[in-house]
């Protein structure tokens, strides 16, 4: 399940982050860790259906009983014969195989597939010199570019060669540079790494 946070507490945490910094290493870093474990990622660590997801779920010869749905506040989904189904939790093979037993009882050997039609569950966070801090829906292969941009991009006074990520990893939050001129300049574009769920990015 995704941590709840409060902007509040981001803001004392990433405040105690830049007071307290001494070498904090570059965000690219990351770039070859993410690469290597983006595998792994995938394989042992599947995408968690959340509230706000949109799913998309069909019946095969089945057009009747094939929808798209939102997954409810409860974590539900509404379904044709078999109504209310728990949704959030699950992985989307997960759904299939409980959706399958469910339509046993309404088609002969059922053949079920979901699939994510928009994930709207993960949140990140840009928060500090931004034009509009606050939490923002992380969508399919967002970067940090793209974060800064739908947060109305950097204000005035920000310090755009001493930008920070901060990432959960292995369970302790850990905090990265990013030199946003490097990446708009195009001189050092793998700074620009795709972001994951509760990243939080904070400027100066």
């Amino acid at each position: 399940m995704v941590k709840q946070r409060t902007i509040a507490a981001l803001f004392i945490g990433c405040a105690l982050v830049v007071s307290c910094a001494g070498n904090v290493p570059s965000v690219r870093t990351l770039v070859e860790q993410q690469e290597t474990e983006q595998h792994a990622r995938m394989s042992h660590n599947p995408y968690v259906i959340g509230p706000g997801d949109i799913l998309a779920v069909n019946i095969w010869k089945e057009p009747e009983l094939s929808k798209e749905s939102a997954v409810r506040l409860d974590g539900k989904i509404s379904l044709p014969l078999v109504n209310d189904v728990k949704a959030a939790g699950l992985t989307c093979a997960e759904l299939r195989e409980r959706l399958i037993g469910r339509y046993k009882n309404y088609v002969e050997n059922p053949e079920v597939s979901v699939t994510m039609v928009e994930s709207r569950s993960k949140k990140i966070y840009v928060l500090g010199k931004i034009n509009k801090p606050g939490e923002y829906t992380l969508q399919k292969e967002m970067t940090i570019l793209q974060a800064l941009s739908l947060a109305g991009g950097l204000s005035e006074w920000a310090d755009r060669s001493d930008i920070r990520l901060v990432r959960e990893i292995e369970g302790t939050e850990k905090t990265f540079t990013v030199d946003y001129d490097a990446i708009v300049s195009g001189t050092d574009l793998s700074q620009n790494i795709q972001l994951r769920p509760d990243d939080t990015i904070f400027l100066p």
